[in-house]
């Protein structure tokens, strides 16, 4: 049998003392650690559940011009941004070109129109029949159709009043049958149409208001819901719903890629915390808040999200200090500093 001398035997315990005093030594320093956080005092507010969409802005009434002949464009009357007025031409294709046949049909009409006033004056006079002054009239009426349905070919006019909002050639270019020439419309009051999820269409009502913002249109624009589709589109399987835009200050225009918020309900004094103050600690949503200079984990229920913030259904009160920055480093019961404090606002 081996011997241990009593000299091992002190050296043994000498050791076990010295790993006991330094186990406590770190229990101590562990006790007291100290984390800084970040905090907010709770506090209810009100909120407004919306959804945004997006999409592209046009006149309420809208004309989009199309060349209807194969000819070079001649000329262009007005400029984007000019104001025009219904029938008015704002640019010509070459009259003289194969297809518009405009100079034949022009002759025509006034040989048409000089043997009319000829006939007219005779027939007055008494020195023709009823018969051959109603077949001039009426070679006469047929030439004016004619000539003006060719002069509409080459004389581009706008059938609405409003703003050219587009010009999509310049002089001399040549142009086919179809080639979108120019854009007319309407801008006090402007359309956006948006394609809306069937899970969403039925909180839509007609009527309602939207919020509308654009990049550079320096501030928002309301607009009221005017049709809602009745099903869906086969294609994208959204439903189509329309607004009308207020545009009296001229802050958007026709063309502007917009995002439209449709506010679906409005909440009341609600919790509302950061989405980045909520932890999920075994997939359970998990906040952290600061009494007597504790930690204190509390599991709560969540409600909707709405712009970076989550409604807290329960599991927080009003006036309880949340801690917003630096709960990921948290236990419960450990010993915190806060190292800014602030109340929500409403």
């Amino acid at each position: 049998m081996t011997r241990f001398s009593p000299y091992r035997y002190l050296l043994i315990g000498v050791i076990l003392i010295a790993l006991a005093g330094c186990s406590r030594q770190e229990q101590a320093q562990q006790s007291e650690r100290v984390l800084s956080v970040r905090a907010d005092v709770l506090t209810s507010r009100d909120l407004e559940l919306g959804r945004t969409y997006t999409g592209s802005l046009e006149g309420e009434r809208q004309a989009v011009l199309y060349a209807k002949l194969a000819e070079a464009v001649d000329s262009i009357w007005v400029s984007e941004d000019n104001r025009v007025a219904a029938d008015q031409v704002i640019m010509s294709l070459d009259k003289t070109g194969p297809s518009t046949k405009y100079r034949e049909a022009r002759s025509t009409f006034e040989n048409a129109q000089k043997n009319y006033r000829k006939m007219k004056f005779l027939y007055e006079k008494g020195a023709i029949s009823e018969v051959e002054f109603d077949n001039a009239e009426l070679a006469y009426e047929v030439a004016r159709a004619d000539f003006d349905a060719v002069r509409q070919l080459v004389e581009i006019q706008t059938p609405i009043a409003g703003v050219v909002t587009a010009i999509n050639v310049r002089a001399g270019d040549l142009v086919s049958v179809g080639t979108r020439l120019a854009t007319v419309a309407t801008t006090d009051r402007l359309r956006v149409r948006f394609g809306v999820n069937p899970e969403e269409i039925g909180s839509f009502t007609i009527g309602s208001q939207v919020r509308v913002t654009a990049e550079g249109a320096g501030g928002s624009g309301t607009g009221t819901i005017k049709t809602i589709a009745s099903s869906a589109d086969p294609m994208t399987r959204t439903f189509e719903v329309e607004a009308i835009i207020d545009n009296s200050e001229g802050r958007f225009r026709p063309g502007m890629f917009v995002r439209i918020q449709y506010i679906s309900d409005r909440l009341s004094d609600v919790l509302a915390v950061p989405r980045r103050a909520v932890l999920r600690l075994d997939n359970v949503p998990t906040v952290f808040t600061v009494k007597d200079g504790q930690a204190r984990m509390h599991q709560v229920v969540l409600g909707p999200d709405i712009d970076g913030l989550v409604v807290i259904d329960s599991g927080l009160a009003v006036g309880d200090t949340l801690v917003v920055l630096g709960q990921d480093y948290l236990e419960d019961s450990v010993q915190v500093n806060i190292t800014e404090l602030s109340e929500q606002t409403r």
